[in-house]
C-alpha cells in the first residue's frame, strides 16, 4: 500500500514531531554524552517525558544508550543521525 520512501518519510517525520525530541536532539548534537537525569535537568522537562522521547529515538536508531557507571548514558548514532539528515534533505530539496 505504502512505498518504502513512504514509510522511511513518515518514520523521519515521526522524530522531529515533538519538541521534547527536538529539544533532546539538539542536546545530543551539542555535546556528545548525556545522562538521562541530567537532561531532564537540562531542559527543565519532566524525567518521565524525557524518557519516553529517549525510548522514541532509540527505536528509530537516531540515539543510542550504553552503561557507564552505573548509569545509561546516552548520544548520537552518528551515522544514522547522518543518513536522517541526508534522507530529509534529499526528498525536499
Amino acid at each position: 500500500m505504502f512505498t518504502e520512501n513512504q514509510i522511511k518519510l513518515a518514520a523521519a517525520a515521526s522524530a522531529m514531531a515533538h519538541p521534547i525530541k527536538v529539544a533532546i536532539l539538539e542536546c545530543l548534537t551539542a555535546s556528545d554524552d548525556w545522562q538521562e537525569s541530567c537532561l531532564a535537568d537540562h531542559l527543565k522537562l519532566p524525567k518521565e517525558a524525557v524518557q519516553k522521547g529517549i525510548q522514541e529515538l532509540r527505536a528509530l536508531g537516531l540515539i543510542e544508550g550504553n552503561i557507564s557507571e552505573d548509569r545509561m548514558r546516552y548520544r548520537l548514532n552518528k551515522e544514522n543521525w547522518q543518513e536522517f539528515k541526508d534522507y530529509i534533505r534529499s526528498n525536499f530539496d
